[in-house]
């Protein structure tokens, strides 16, 4: 418990003249929780006694070189969790190599842009415009085993949240649902930010958006035969529609027009099916980009003619 010591007799700092916490020998020296008569001016932590504290195997401790962390540092547990070390009701800085921008690998860049533009890129669980428990780039979570089986932070401490508080937060958010009446197209997103305090790093969002569009690219050959051999845009393009309607859902598109158009190669036919799909003009607008440029890579061959007789 911070400061729960008797302090001892105060002595000048080395290098000053101001009094400080008492110096004793102590198992870890100046200003020790190990000696019972100095105050351990410590904030709240998980551990027993508090910031930078010998008791807390998960922080930061004194070492040869000084404390490895200071107040509002992040530091890491052995399993590399990042943890929070500050001074009490201080929120933990976000270490950058853990919380900074997820980059992704080539060839999906742009297909990762169009994506986050449409799906949006939440930390947190919300409900989707069909009032579906969702997270970061259009994750779709079915149940709350979905939920635990990613990585939570708490926002504000940054330790990791355990798989009973994923499935409270998981439920809260469930019952957060809004009336149909009145948001028949759902909430944004922002209106769930507070519902729980879990988060998501950018890389493991990144990482699993990557996995979903993956499983989707995998899905896509069973109804478009061809789709290993379509143009790069095409292929881009048609898992931006099966990430939104399915695969078998991208197949029925335009009522089917769409798969007619891929499988004859007639990108220009493609690009024309976008018009009327759901989602909003600019998605639309990008999928027929997509799709005119594989015109442009790959045009339509003329049909052979058959001989005159």
């Amino acid at each position: 418990m911070a400061n729960s010591r008797v302090p001892g007799v105060t002595t000048p700092p080395a290098g000053g003249s101001a009094p400080g916490p008492a110096r004793t020998p102590g198992t870890l020296g100046y200003n020790d929780h190990g000696d019972p008569n100095v105050t351990t001016h410590l904030g709240d932590t998980p551990g027993p006694v508090g910031r930078l504290d010998a008791g807390d195997k998960t922080l930061a401790k004194p070492g040869a070189k000084g404390i490895t962390g200071a107040p509002g540092t992040v530091a890491a547990s052995a399993s590399g969790a990042p943890l929070a070390v500050g001074a009490d009701k201080v929120a933990a800085v976000k270490d950058p190599k853990v919380w900074g921008d997820w980059t992704p690998p080539a060839g999906y860049e742009t297909l990762y842009k169009l994506l986050k533009q449409n799906e949006g890129n939440i930390p947190y669980m919300y409900l989707d415009s069909k009032n579906l428990v969702t997270v970061g780039i259009g994750t779709y979570l079915k149940t709350d085993a979905d939920a635990t089986a990613l990585t939570f932070y708490h926002r504000k401490t940054l330790v990791a949240a355990t798989a009973a508080e994923i499935k409270t937060a998981y439920a809260a958010v469930a019952a957060a649902a809004p009336d149909k009446e009145k948001f028949p197209h759902g909430k944004k997103a922002s209106a769930y930010e507070t519902t729980t305090d879990l988060e998501m790093t950018p890389t493991d969002i990144g990482t699993r958006w990557l996995a979903d569009v993956k499983a989707f690219q995998a899905l896509l050959p069973s109804y478009f035969t061809g789709f290993a051999s379509y143009p790069a845009d095409a292929q881009q393009a048609l898992t931006d529609i099966a990430y939104q309607y399915g695969a078998s859902g991208a197949s029925k598109a335009d009522k089917g027009a769409l798969k007619k158009a891929a499988n004859e190669g007639d990108w220009g036919a493609a690009a024309d099916c976008t018009d009327d799909l759901e989602g909003s003009d600019d998605r639309n607008a990008a999928r027929k980009a997509l799709f005119q440029a594989a015109a442009k890579v790959a045009p339509l061959k003329p049909k052979a003619v058959p001989p005159k007789k």
